[in-house]
């Protein structure tokens, strides 16, 4: 959203770099500190419990009876040895499960899926962390997974934002109101830049059209429309001729164009329709939506009459076929909507990122006074009776869960810790809270946790300041199972005062489970496609002193691309989105320096849709149903779910490099063995020069209004905000390029080495490497304040000016052509200071009051220097915005589309008619 990407990470953040290094300082306390202690973390309890003879060998081969002699009153069985789980519940015996009279293999009966023969009777690794051993048993689907949550309260029929018509501001009735098609709380791009917006990605329909030689019928596939304001404008632009194509090109083009909506939400499918856009009801996140939008495409208007013998186009099936298929699938908005699944894991002992049993996911416990839902209940009209039922069984479920949680070897130790009379509840997630606090540092193991609570105490006394704090919360408090929370949502959604209630007096916790099984099939793929990503990020925080990886995964993401390859028609076709988010690791690194960071945020929120609402922005579930949320799409994990397919990725970066301000001559050599080569001249667009210098303009553009000194020094992150990514589903060898612009990186390994640093991400992560002392200890140790306070802008800087570069060389490019750019002109405006002053001049005049004059001299000084000297000789890094314009350059006057690094082509440069 516009406000999201103005405010959100403006005054709502913290600058990223500055939050990196106040948490190292919260990891390791001093500086000195931070340098002594980052290194591959402990395992406290083999640093603590052997020494001589006295070994995990010897000691941890049976049970706490086997080896009395090890032990003593300040070693225990419990805190030395990673097996001490499968015997501590006495249930089991070492006698009884490991004797060799069961054979080599133990007793059979005593093994499941956590206590198996290697770990129990040998004694020689733990496999499971003690959050398995507090949850051992207990059904977690009983509450809500993140995604499941997030699905609900946005497109759930019980009190999903979407679903239910929040989404929309309310009608007056009138005309004009009825055009604006305004959402309740925020903007689009579409509707604050129509039609320019529109017009732009018009411009790329019709070059794709053109790359595909013509294609009819030429099918277009919007998913998740919104208001219907960019499928309304982009047919008017190809409806109306407002790109201004040559008349005979135009036709045909109009005739081959077809624009249908698939749309989940029905309070907007309505409002669509009410426009008269063509719209079909599905889900993005599924392929199960892949048979009903191509029965829609099938029914379009052309095939609305008689059927014509051979007319295949009109025929749908089960994918796309060459006649039947979409040639283009476009989104806007749409996937930082999908459900996000939090993930954990422990870099303690030996880190396997592909296994998926080492991770955790976070599932969240909903709870309530037990006085506040009676009197919610009794409103809603139910018999003392029922309730009496009902809030029996709710207690039951409460105490049989988290005292169970309370009662396990870990729980037990915490009991020590906190007063008597404390509730199991609190106790329960109070330890899950724990991990929460990075200075702690956290273990995995349960025997170090035990050894950790009982001795460590820093950790015991933080555990009962939480656990106080909680249990003073949850008072006569009950949890509900997901069942039981939906049930009273479904009641209270025509009671919207009594709702606001609900929200109010219904607290959400974190608790950490391990992946089942079917949640381990459904993200293996996710797994693979990132091991070298997954291991990279944790070898860094590991190095870091961090305890633990936070990651968030979008399983709609793979099924998105698996749902437009269904459509794409086989003789191939373009995915083009539009969302903010960033690549794969720089998410990471957002989410591992905050663990309380969920990924999922509240867009800022009109002033009157928030009275009597509790504090939305304080946790993000609170006013789950009554506002929207957003999370930040990872866009590499999109680009890895199409290269599983044989997709191509054509671009990836800021969405204002979509627009193409200078005239495009394509020459199209026909694909039949006539070989005959049909030219087009493509108009270019500026939504500049068809609009004015408005905040919603200069955020295209990537220009923005810089946050108030007092809470970010001044500057905001920029790394999270609008981009654009443009997959090929190929048909062949060759892949055309509709957009020429460079394209950015999505791993940190393909980072153009012209880059002398990468503004993509979060600026610490990046400048840590770049230090070049092998190791991140040795970097921080150069790290003085001035350095640090400097990061932030420098980097954003880099990132916005790097729009402004390609903008810049696309109007030079667009007014004066490619000769005024050339080499030997460069040096000429460089060497003379008459004529850089007039260069100067005409680019302050259109971009000087968006920019300043001091970034615009700096920008142009930059491409001009590394224009004017020789491609061999040049300074292989530079800042990025000289980078990308001097790419620029090539790809529009020179490499016609070749891919270009650093000014230096990397094949041979062909020209293009």
């Amino acid at each position: 959203r516009i406000e999201l990407q103005i405010h959100k990470f403006g005054p709502v953040l913290p600058a990223m770099h500055s939050c990196f290094l106040v948490l190292l300082v919260l990891v390791f306390g001093t500086r000195s500190e931070v340098m002594s202690q980052i290194q591959k973390l402990p395992d406290v309890s083999s640093d603590i419990c052997w020494h001589g003879e006295w070994t995990s060998e010897r000691c941890c081969r049976g049970d706490a009876a086997t080896h009395a002699e090890c032990w003593d009153g300040l070693y225990s069985f419990g805190e030395c040895c990673p097996n001490a789980d499968c015997w501590l519940d006495e249930s089991y015996t070492y006698d009884d499960c490991c004797s060799e009279r069961f054979g080599p293999r133990g007793n059979s009966a005593c093994w499941s899926s956590a206590f198996t023969y290697e770990h129990c009777c040998l004694g020689n690794s733990t496999t499971q962390s003690w959050i398995d051993i507090m949850v051992q048993g207990i059904d977690t689907n009983a509450f809500y997974g993140m995604d499941e949550f997030y699905t609900d309260a946005q497109y759930g029929e019980d009190f999903g934002y979407y679903s239910t018509g929040r989404v929309l501001r309310s009608n007056t009735g009138s005309e004009s109101n009825k055009d604006a098609q305004q959402f309740a709380h925020f903007t689009t791009y579409p509707m604050a830049l129509s039609p320019h917006f529109a017009r732009v990605f018009c411009r790329l329909l019709f070059v794709m059209w053109v790359q595909l030689h013509e294609r009819t019928p030429f099918r277009v596939v919007e998913m998740g429309a919104g208001s219907g304001q960019l499928a309304f404008d982009i047919l008017q632009c190809v409806r109306q001729n407002e790109l201004g194509v040559a008349p005979g090109v135009w036709r045909r083009w109009n005739a081959a164009f077809e624009y249908l909506i698939m749309e989940r939400s029905p309070a907007l499918a309505e409002r669509q329709r009410s426009r008269g856009l063509r719209v079909v009801a599905g889900d993005a996140q599924t392929t199960a939506s892949c048979k009903p939008v191509l029965a829609a495409l099938a029914a379009s208007t052309a095939c609305s009459g008689e059927p014509i013998d051979g007319s295949l186009e009109c025929i749908a099936g089960e994918r796309a076929t060459a006649e039947a298929g979409a040639s283009v699938v476009l989104s806007n908005e749409l996937l930082d909507s999908f459900a996000p699944i939090k993930l954990r894991l422990s870099l303690y002992g030996s880190v396997n990122v592909s296994d998926c049993h080492m991770w955790q996911e976070i599932r969240l416990v909903h709870a309530i006074a037990e006085h506040e839902l009676r009197s919610l209940t009794t409103i809603l009209g139910h018999s003392d009776a029922e309730m009496d039922d009902m809030f029996t069984k709710l207690r039951r479920h409460t105490s049989d869960i988290f005292c169970d949680m309370a009662d396990s070897t870990i729980g037990k130790e915490a009991r020590e810790r906190v007063p008597d009379g404390t509730s199991c509840l609190a106790i329960a997630l109070g330890l899950f809270e724990l991990l929460n606090h990075v200075d702690l540092g956290i273990p995995a193991a349960p025997h170090n946790m035990r050894l950790r609570i009982r001795k460590d105490q820093k950790l015991w006394t933080r555990l009962r300041e939480i656990v106080v704090q909680l249990d003073a919360e949850l008072q006569t408090a009950i949890v509900l199972p997901r069942s039981v929370y939906q049930q009273l949502r479904h009641q209270l959604r025509s009671i919207p005062d009594i709702e606001v209630r609900f929200l109010a007096a219904a607290r959400t916790y974190h608790m950490p489970v391990g992946l089942s099984e079917e949640r381990c099939e459904k993200l293996s793929w996710w797994f693979v496609a990132h091991e070298e990503r997954t291991l990279r990020l944790a070898q860094f925080y590991s190095s870091l002193g961090y305890p633990a990886l936070h990651l968030v995964v979008r399983p709609g993401e793979h099924q998105f691309i698996e749902l437009v390859d269904c459509l794409l028609s086989p003789m191939g076709g373009y995915k083009l989105s539009v969302d903010y988010g960033a690549s794969f690791e720089a998410l990471g690194h957002s989410l591992s320096i905050d663990p309380r960071n969920d990924g999922i945020f509240v867009p800022p929120i009109p002033h009157e849709l928030m009275q009597d609402l509790p504090h939305c922005h304080g946790f993000w579930p609170t006013c789950a149903g009554r506002i929207d949320w957003t999370t930040f799409v990872d866009f590499t994990n999109l680009a890895a779910a199409g290269e599983r397919l044989g997709w191509r990725t054509l671009f990836y970066g800021p969405q204002s490099l979509l627009e193409q301000g200078s005239r495009q001559n394509i020459t199209v050599t026909s694909s039949h063995a006539s070989g005959q080569q049909r030219s087009y001249s493509v108009p270019g667009y500026s939504v500049l020069a068809g609009s004015w210098d408005s905040r919603h303009v200069r955020s295209w553009y990537g220009r923005e209004t810089l946050a108030s000194d007092k809470e970010t020094g001044g500057w905001v992150q920029r790394w999270t905000s609008f981009k654009a990514l443009l997959l090929e589903k190929p048909a062949g060898d060759t892949s055309p390029k509709p957009v020429l612009f460079p394209t950015w990186h999505l791993d940190t390994k393909e980072t153009d080495p012209c880059w002398r640093l990468d503004p993509t991400t979060v600026p610490l992560a990046d400048w840590i490497p770049r230090q070049g002392h092998g190791s991140a200890r040795k970097a921080l140790e150069t790290l003085t304040a001035e350095v640090n306070d400097g990061l932030g802008r420098q980097y954003q800087y880099a990132y916005e000016e790097a729009q402004l570069a390609v903008r810049m060389v696309d109007w030079l490019v667009a007014t004066g052509g490619c000769d005024s750019l050339r080499q030997r002109r460069a040096a000429s405006l460089l060497n003379s200071q008459g004529l850089f002053k007039m260069l100067l001049t005409r680019l302050l005049r259109v971009w000087g009051d968006m920019w300043g004059s001091e970034s615009v001299e700096r920008v142009a000084r930059s491409i001009l220097e590394r224009l004017a000297a020789d491609s061999w000789e040049a300074d292989p890094s530079a800042a990025p915005p000289a980078c990308i314009g001097h790419q620029t350059f090539l790809a529009l006057c020179e490499a016609g589309g070749a891919d270009v690094q650093g000014g230096i082509s990397r094949r041979p440069i062909t020209a293009e008619a």
